[in-house]
């Protein structure tokens, strides 16, 4: 049982009945077609999905993909194994992508969470997901049918990932100008809302929201927005706060 607040959660753990640590991609996708098989990416959530049932975990450490690859055109490529802390540190990537990488953890868990995983378990605050929404960012999937590219947007909006499928690298544009407005209920807090805006050198703007809906999301207005209430504010406050760190968040782009 967690204490979060003024809330109890009662959590459902699953017992994890076999570990493997395949060497290849092909092995692992083989690994993942069995039924209970789930993802070891950094380590700091196993099955984003919980239940009782029992889980054989396949570990992703030794498939390679920890690099990172800058593209032509104004782009840069990192494998799902990236750790956080790799964004924070990496001189060529914008800086409201560094720094939201930096507030999404702890630094002692930014050393172990992956890139891929922040991505799999899409959670509705991550300041970090809201950023590389407006970064136009794409996500290399593999799965027993072969690899495909997919928005990000779009895979959010298709989570849980499905199963037997693997993040395997996520390209991020690193041109234009972008900014981060965000409310905490401290300045170490993870937001409440975040909003993350953009100019592409075409002058293309785009917005993107956390902690407004079941996942981050890209928004061109803030018509029938309609977030969830929870301990930290109910959805007329978080409404509230989206219109005003969205107005926030553009105009320091103008």
């Amino acid at each position: 049982m967690i204490v979060e607040g003024s809330r109890r959660i009662i959590l459902s753990v699953a017992t994890v009945s076999g570990y493997s640590r395949p060497g290849s991609l092909d092995e692992a996708l083989a690994l993942l077609d069995r039924p209970g098989a789930v993802v070891l990416g950094g380590g700091t959530k196993v099955n984003a999905t919980a239940g009782a049932e029992p889980i054989e975990v396949v570990d992703l450490q030794a498939l390679g993909l920890d690099g990172t690859d800058v593209l032509d055109g104004g782009a840069v490529r990192f494998g799902a194994m990236v750790t956080l802390q790799r964004l924070v540190e990496c001189g060529d990537l914008p800086e409201a992508v560094r720094e939201s990488a930096r507030r999404e953890l702890p630094s002692t868990l930014r050393a172990q969470a992956t890139l891929g995983g922040t991505i799999a378990v899409g959670d509705p605050e991550s300041e970090l997901l809201a950023t590389l929404l407006v970064h136009d960012a794409v996500v290399g999937v593999a799965n027993a049918e072969g690899p495909r590219t997919v928005s990000l947007e779009e895979l959010l909006e298709k989570l849980p990932p499905e199963p037997g499928s693997v993040v395997v690298a996520v390209t991020i544009a690193v041109t234009g100008r972008s900014f981060v407005a965000r409310v905490g209920r401290t300045r170490a807090d993870r937001p409440i809302v975040a909003a993350a805006a953009r100019i592409a050198p075409d002058g293309l703007r785009r917005l993107a929201l956390s902690g407004v809906a079941a996942t981050p999301i890209l928004v061109e207005d803030l018509e029938g927005l309609d977030p969830p209430s929870d301990f930290r504010g109910s959805g007329e406050y978080r409404r509230a706060l989206a219109e005003v760190l969205a107005s926030r968040a553009l105009e320091a782009l103008s």
